[in-house]
């Protein structure tokens, strides 16, 4: 088995565990995975590439499950003391998967770490900049906020998919990666 089937059998063990902590997130990643797969291909990333944007894909949120669930399952807008106990889960997940004894597992632990961090530098956890923030991530931002914002949560009803396209529009350059938006745009438009 390689060491990448092998992380996806360990991500799916710990997907299931999400599953049973936030059905939510669980369903989510599920969507990200099948259109950031699709974003990958569009950029001709490698089999390998594609593999580890995959995991990473199913695997983006997994640090939720440390979050308390007063937070994570607020009807309501959350206050900024908790908006930053949220922000947390980036380093989170990163620090469950840096734990998995593979080779270059850092690669993994990265793209999760700074899947929101935005194109202009002004995301977290680190405020990495444009091309500073590995591709995979960039590409996990744009599908992750495009979920979040066509999907019931439990702060908001679903906004219209034309509302999701706009608001990834005005947000390009800023908290997008141009290029990245550009081909999700046209790949769902």
């Amino acid at each position: 088995m390689t060491d990448i089937a092998l992380l996806e059998k360990i991500t799916y063990a710990l997907d299931t565990a999400l599953h049973v902590r936030d059905e939510y997130t669980h369903s989510h990643s599920n969507r990200v995975i099948g259109i950031a797969m699709e974003l990958g291909e569009k950029f001709n990333l490698s089999s390998v590439e594609l593999s580890i944007l995959k995991v990473c894909a199913r695997f983006h949120d997994i640090g939720k499950i440390g979050i308390p669930d007063n937070i994570l399952l607020k009807p309501g807008k959350l206050t900024d003391n908790e908006f930053e106990v949220i922000k947390t889960h980036t380093q989170i997940g990163a620090a469950i998967i840096s734990k998995i004894n593979l080779p270059n597992i850092d690669v993994f632990a990265d793209i999760i770490l700074y899947h929101h961090e935005w194109f202009d530098g002004s995301g977290y956890p680190t405020g990495l900049v444009a091309h500073d923030i590995p591709l995979c991530s960039r590409i996990l931002a744009v599908v992750d906020s495009y979920d979040a914002m066509t999907s019931r949560r439990s702060y908001r009803d679903i906004l219209p998919v034309e509302q999701a396209i706009k608001i990834i529009k005005s947000e390009t350059g800023q908290h997008f990666d141009p290029e990245v938006a550009e081909v999700f745009l046209k790949s769902i438009t």
